[in-house]
């Protein structure tokens, strides 16, 4: 009977193992992290924002609250601050897409955003931009981007620049 205990431990520990190696590999833990210049991936943008003060991990309630309001439209933020660099509070902005390029935004959208506090603001089309994709699958994902993705951004933005 403990022979058999024990390789029910055995496996069960096995199907853990591979569980989580599996979960960190869908998330992205290999992931190959490509920067590169050239035409940005959107248009001029027009978005409904909020601004707020304070630790990044906290953007998604933004997220959240925009998504609310236009759950079928896409999310965009802007994040101001190194916080390796900066002192508390960083200051970021995030928000939904309201029209792209030279699609008209909608005024419905529009009026229920300002109606829930948001502001209105439209990024102009630019011709070159530092680009990198990451999966987003899971919540370790958000974890990995931060510690594989910015700084393979930083790096690749101070080479190029020469600072």
């Amino acid at each position: 009977m403990p022979d058999f205990i024990l390789c029910v431990v055995i496996i069960l520990l096995g199907l853990f193992i591979l569980t989580v190696v599996g979960y960190t590999l869908h998330a992205g833990l290999f992931t190959d992290v490509t920067v590169q210049t050239g035409c940005p991936p959107i248009k001029k943008v027009t978005f409904a924002y909020k601004f707020k003060d304070g630790l990044y991990k906290n953007c998604g309630e933004l997220f959240k609250e925009a998504l609310c309001v236009g759950p079928e439209l896409s999310c965009i933020g802007v994040f101001y601050d190194d916080p390796q660099k900066v002192c508390e509070p960083c200051r970021y902005a995030a928000g939904s897409i309201l029209s792209e390029g030279e699609n008209e935004v909608n005024e419905e959208l529009l009026r229920r955003y300002k109606a829930s506090g948001f502001n209105v603001f439209s990024l102009p089309q630019v011709t070159h931009v530092v680009t990198t994709s990451f999966p987003q699958k899971t919540f370790f994902s958000n974890l990995l981007r931060v510690r594989r993705v910015y700084p393979r951004l930083e790096h690749y933005i101070k080479v190029c620049s020469g600072l």
